[in-house]
């Protein structure tokens, strides 16, 4: 009687081996991929870095990155899907007007930009729509409010209850009169507009001496003297919260990056 034959069997490592090689090159392209993405996003970021002085814009941190997988895809099309760029303590400046913001986050999409003339200095960097947002903190909105016309000084900002209340000192006929008032900010042209309202004494009657003075006030509009924002965009939403006015901003068809400058 003839034994059990014995069945072919086959090896096991030959697919395990195909399908190892397989992901070791899917891993090695994703890395090659996200090198490629840091590389191009230093050499972005030392071009925004000269675009910035250029425009007497300060900071004290700034950091690019560029999305969207694959990179390399986006490199050769010349496109690339977003751009963020944060900035940390920006210092805008415009003639005799500065302000501060703590934090600036702009993110730039659908961006036409040649990768090697980038590196080498001599590409713009266009996109279609950047967006941008910040806050203006009470301190700093302060600075940007000049109402000595009025015979005001002393100007502070806070939220309360989801609205703004300025607080100031009235500078009239030799007193000091410390008065409140709501502020109602807006949005005009790309400008911060303020109008006060409600504005009373603190704890006294107002003199009659005041009285004009802050039925001027009251009758004015009042335009923040903020300096522009980086890369030409513009204030389109603004927001009080408990830490500042938060403001975002919009602008089409952004050059971001222009060819380097001789000289």
């Amino acid at each position: 009687m003839a034994g059990p034959s014995v069945g072919h069997r086959r090896r096991p490592g030959r697919w395990q081996a195909v399908l190892g090689i397989v992901l070791i090159l899917a891993v090695v392209l994703v890395v090659a991929d996200r090198a490629a993405s840091a590389v191009a996003a230093n050499q972005l970021q030392a071009r925004v870095a000269q675009e910035l002085q250029a425009r007497q814009v300060g900071y004290a941190s700034l950091d690019v990155t560029v999305a969207g997988v694959p990179f390399l895809t986006q490199v050769a099309r010349g496109r690339f899907e977003s751009i963020s760029i944060d900035m940390t303590d920006v210092r805008l400046h415009s003639g005799d007007l500065e302000a501060t913001l703590p934090a600036l986050h702009v993110v730039a999409t659908e961006v036409q930009a040649n990768a090697a003339a980038v590196a080498r200095g001599d590409a713009s960097v266009v996109a279609e729509r950047v967006v941008g947002r910040a806050v203006v903190s009470y301190a700093g909105l302060t600075g940007l409010v000049d109402l000595q016309e009025y015979s005001i000084s002393d100007v502070t900002f806070a939220e309360s209850a989801g609205a703004l209340r300025a607080s100031a000192t009235v500078n009239v006929v030799g007193l000091s009169l410390p008065i409140e008032a709501t502020a109602e900010v807006s949005l005009q042209d790309g400008q911060i507009n303020l109008r006060f309202r409600d504005a009373g004494a603190v704890g006294l009657e107002v003199p009659e001496a005041a009285l004009g003075i802050l039925d001027a006030l009251a009758n004015a509009v009042i335009v923040v003297a903020m300096p522009p924002l980086p890369f030409d965009i513009t204030l389109d939403t603004l927001e009080v919260t408990p830490g500042g006015l938060r403001i975002g901003a919009i602008g089409r068809d952004i050059t971001l990056v222009q060819p380097a400058r001789a000289g």
